[in-house]
């Protein structure tokens, strides 16, 4: 079968991002993240046998006509996308008219898709399949059987007039036995993290699921799950040779979802790319809980540049309410551990949940001013569909927002707070960006860090990139 897999426009401020996404917004820049299951998908379903295509309207500036004549020039008899919250009222144009020029069958995967299986199929007559949750996993499965779907799980499709659920599926254990990701179908070099410091750079994955239940977050709760499954040390170090030798990589993001959970294997993994002689920078997602002294030696020796940590806010009963796990000290002493060797820290914080009050968003921009992580990442919480925290929006009538175009970050807060009204939050990451990157501490310390060449460059381009993202939320 003849594939297409295609990241539709996405129409609204800036450039919008859907694959590979916890936090599904529009960016300011085009500093978009390898869209690696997309790439896990074409190396399943060319492993399957099939011919693989793909378009990424967003980095390739594809209008829909763009989008459509290049479509039609690869003859597709199967269109797959990848979904989300913000992007669906776009998706289901983009998907219908893309049906009617190639009259292929069209499978959506993601986390909208995932929780709405059913509906989706109903507003958009153009959808025929959904997979959900893990879609990688099961896609060769369903472009291999698009006559007879009756008995393979984890999907929801058209059957005549009538909907049919095969019910939820399993998720994948045996994770070495799915092949590296496809970076030549989906080009690697396409794609870069604003944060990089040299090039080539790519993403990787060596675990799937989160142990934590963070009631905010999107992807365990709605894809990937609460196990968190492990690739082999010996595997990952196979596929980081692959990239060493084929591309020459000196850079690598590891997106798990919390790398540093098991300690034994974190060091394990650093220890083999210290006798493998990997030149190469990496970052990775951690928790403060979860990393010490020696854990974090043995990275800095094997590379690691820096740890993106998720404080979310500065208040202790809204860390508590989000179901987060952690206390403000244990942040402030992880924070400070990471930076004491020579790891920098990258913090994410949110704003705009429904515990949030004027004090307590004071608190989380204060709070980051006190730790002084060397990067930050501001957001306002979106209450995705798929997360509890989206059921407690529901179930205690405070969803603002009346379209899930809303659901893009470029609208404000899409909750309720306790004490504010939307309008004194639509600004709020503007704000938070300028109070904290614009110190004098916060300048001195980044002096402090720019060790090399490499370095220097990065932070003149965050500089830039900083300025868009403030414009674009002003």
């Amino acid at each position: 079968m003849r594939v297409l897999i295609v990241n539709p426009p996405w129409p609204g401020k800036g450039f919008g991002t859907r694959s590979q996404n916890r936090i599904i917004k529009h960016r300011s820049d085009k500093f978009l993240q390898y869209p690696i299951y997309l790439a896990y998908s074409a190396a399943q379903l060319k492993e399957a046998g099939h011919e693989v295509s793909y378009i990424d309207s967003v980095i390739q500036d594809y209008d829909l006509s763009r989008t459509i004549c290049e479509a039609v020039k690869t003859a597709p008899e199967v269109i797959f996308m990848e979904t989300t919250t913000p992007s669906i009222v776009a998706d289901y144009e983009n998907l219908t008219r893309l049906k009617e020029a190639t009259n292929a069958s069209v499978v959506v995967g993601g986390p909208h898709a995932t929780y709405f299986h059913r509906s989706v199929l109903e507003e958009c007559q153009a959808i025929d399949v959904v997979i959900r949750h893990e879609f990688d996993t099961k896609i060769s499965a369903v472009v291999s059987n698009m006559g007879d779907l009756d008995g393979i799980p984890g999907i929801t499709y058209r059957k005549g007039p009538d909907i049919v659920d095969n019910g939820d599926g399993e998720y994948a254990t045996d994770l070495d036995s799915i092949p590296f990701p496809d970076r030549e179908t989906v080009p690697w070099h396409w794609y870069l993290e604003a944060w990089y410091s040299r090039r080539p750079f790519m993403n990787l994955m060596t675990s799937r699921g989160c142990l934590y239940h963070c009631s905010f977050c999107l992807w365990p709760q709605s894809m990937y799950g609460h196990k968190q499954r492990f690739r082999s040390v010996e595997n990952v170090i196979s596929e980081i040779r692959l990239l060493v030798d084929r591309y020459g990589v000196k850079e690598l993001n590891i997106d798990d979802g919390t790398f540093t959970t098991n300690r034994k294997r974190v060091i394990e993994f650093c220890r083999r790319v210290r006798e493998e002689k990997f030149d190469l920078r990496w970052t990775c997602n951690g928790r403060v809980d979860t990393i010490d002294d020696e854990m974090l030696s043995e990275m800095k020796r094997a590379g690691c540049k820096m740890i993106r940590l998720g404080v979310e806010s500065g208040s202790q009963e809204v860390l508590d309410k989000i179901k987060k796990g952690l206390t403000l000290k244990q942040i402030e002493e992880g924070v400070r551990m990471v930076k004491r060797h020579g790891i920098q820290a990258l913090g994410g914080f949110m704003f705009g949940f429904p515990y949030d009050t004027k004090k307590t968003v004071e608190e989380t921009i204060q709070f980051a001013k006190k730790i002084s992580p060397d990067q930050v990442q501001f957001s306002i919480s979106m209450c995705y569909p798929g997360t509890s925290l989206y059921e407690y929006a529901k179930e205690n009538d405070l969803l603002l927002a009346k379209s899930f175009n809303e659901f893009d970050m470029t609208h404000g807060p899409v909750v309720k707070t306790v004490d504010m009204e939307r309008a004194e939050l639509e600004h709020i990451l503007a704000r938070a960006y300028k109070e904290y990157y614009f110190r004098p501490a916060f300048m001195v310390q980044t002096l402090f860090n720019m060790a090399d060449m490499d370095e220097i460059r990065r932070v003149m381009r965050s500089v830039k990139s900083l300025v868009k993202t403030i414009r674009l939320h002003r």
